[in-house]
């Protein structure tokens, strides 16, 4: 008995060998099939504002990579070869 993963990836094989003109009808297929099997709807999930009022507003990039910068440049040129 073939798993869900295992039948999933020779579906994508054998996708990958199919004509591009018989892949719209692949995929008309694979819609009715979804339709008649009522299939629950991917969610979507928005990320928008999920770091907001954390704290991160009150850094200075600007300042924070010049540091970094300044920080990096020393360690490199204190190096020995």
């Amino acid at each position: 008995m073939q798993t869900a993963s295992l039948k999933l990836v020779e579906i994508q094989r054998d996708l990958s060998l199919l004509p591009e003109k018989k892949l719209g009808e692949v995929k008309d297929f694979v819609r009715f099939i979804l339709s008649k099997s009522h299939a629950p709807k991917r969610r979507v999930v928005k990320l928008k504002g999920i770091w907001q009022n954390k704290g991160f507003e009150k850094i200075d990039l600007e300042s924070e990579l010049k540091s970094i910068r300044a920080e990096t440049s020393d360690s490199i040129l204190k190096r020995r070869i």
